[in-house]
């Protein structure tokens, strides 16, 4: 039996996921929202994004994805334009201590960083392709890519957000590691990076703070440890099946961010660990679909970048699980497609354009045919056409064979 493609897989995990991030984020935040303020804005800013991150996964189906790398150049200026822009007084948003937004107007923001993972990912994997011969060598296969990792990560750390930094500092490690650099060379800079990571977390109180929380909540469980003692009580009540959904109790103002890096615990609560249980599955069939991309793309550079892509997402998916289940210390990663939010919605769906792209343009590389001696064998149907110099001749010598329904496989 033949597997799906992977590309109209990816495409179903992606609704599915949506779906429950629009019903979470309307049952999470309707008190704050309709209840509080009188009005429905979390949920309108949430389609909104999802209206905008819908024109984008479209609009990048519309050209060859191979056209990114020509253009890297282009991307990299922006990104880091963005990153450096939103430090500066005035045109980046001061937040709870912190400068990561840029905000048009009440209802429009954007959050630098976001697009920069998108656009590292971008970079490494051009860079994998320009250099897939060297990527054992010290300085093309690792040094070099890495001071741009560094260039990104150092940049978001100013803002500061420094879970978003560790994620780009994991994120451009794993793509070296994929795109062939030496283990030794990236354990070494891993390591290095340990007391440079104890120094960011001792002079920052804030940071101490949630670190000492994560190891004991209870001992300040008004302050640093609340939110990982309200996520417990909400997953922990909603046992097998939930309270129901809409039904419960954490959102009433107990649970803070209820409807953006914690609403995985509002879902837990409400539709219990079945309802938790199948997004994990969803994501792990995402990841799935994704590796199966990155296998079937014909070059390199489409191979890193699917890789990429597919771990960007599912990775920050697994973080913020961990953060929400008090696996790992509290930071603020929002859970792709479900929490509420335009960056991280937007680029993410922008994401799961590009993995299309790169499917479909591996299938038309592939071709809709296999072959047998003397046949072309229609993949969809089993039908097999005798190969004659009529057919080689439609397959292989009309302007934009791509678009026969007969191509090109293993004609000489």
């Amino acid at each position: 039996m033949r597997l799906p493609e992977p590309g109209g897989v990816v495409v179903g995990l992606t609704g599915c996921l949506l779906g429950i991030g629009i019903v979470m984020v309307y049952s999470s935040d309707w008190v704050s929202s309709l209840g509080q303020r009188g009005d429905s804005s979390a949920l309108l800013k949430h389609m909104v994004a999802l209206g905008l991150g819908t024109g984008a996964m479209v609009g990048l189906l519309c050209f060859d994805y191979r056209r990114l790398e020509s253009l890297w150049y282009v991307w990299l200026a922006l990104a880091l334009s963005g990153l450096v822009l939103v430090l500066v007084p005035g045109i980046g948003t001061l937040q709870n201590g912190a400068r990561r937004w840029i905000r048009l107007g009440p209802m429009i923001g954007f959050q630098p960083s976001e697009f920069a993972k998108l656009v590292l990912v971008i970079f490494m994997a051009r860079w994998a392709s320009k250099y897939q011969g060297r990527m054992r060598e010290f300085l093309r296969g690792f040094l070099f890519p890495l001071l741009a990792v560094m260039g990104f990560t150092v940049l978001t750390v100013l803002e500061p957000d420094f879970g978003t930094a560790g994620f780009m500092a994991v994120l451009g490690m794993m793509l070296l590691i994929a795109a062939g650099s030496r283990w030794v060379y990236v354990g070494g800079a891993a390591m290095a990076l340990v007391p440079i990571l104890f120094l960011l977390i001792h002079h920052a109180a804030y940071r101490k703070a949630r670190v000492l929380a994560f190891m004991d909540p209870w001992s300040d469980a008004s302050g640093a440890g609340y939110h990982i003692i309200q996520s417990w009580i909400a997953l922990g009540s909603g046992g097998p099946v939930g309270d129901g959904l809409g039904k419960g109790y954490q959102k009433l103002f107990f649970l803070p961010e209820c409807s953006g890096d914690f609403i995985f615990a509002t879902l837990g609560e409400e539709l219990g660990f079945a309802g938790t249980f199948s997004v994990v599955l969803l994501f792990a069939l995402l990841a799935w679909q994704g590796l199966r991309v990155s296998l079937r793309a014909t070059e390199t550079f489409g191979q890193i970048l699917a890789l990429g892509l597919t771990f960007m997402l599912c990775y920050q998916a697994a973080f913020n699980m961990a953060v929400v289940l008090g696996c790992v210390p509290t930071k603020g990663i929002p859970l792709p497609f479900i929490s509420s939010g335009g960056s991280s919605l937007l680029l993410s769906m922008a994401a799961v354009g590009l993995l299309l792209n790169i499917s479909i343009h591996s299938q038309e590389k592939e071709g809709v045919l296999s072959w047998r001696p003397g046949f072309l064998v229609r993949k969809s149907t089993g039908a097999c056409v005798p190969c004659t110099s009529k057919v080689q001749g439609a397959v292989r010598g009309t302007p934009g064979w791509k678009g026969h329904p007969y191509q090109r496989r293993g004609i000489s």
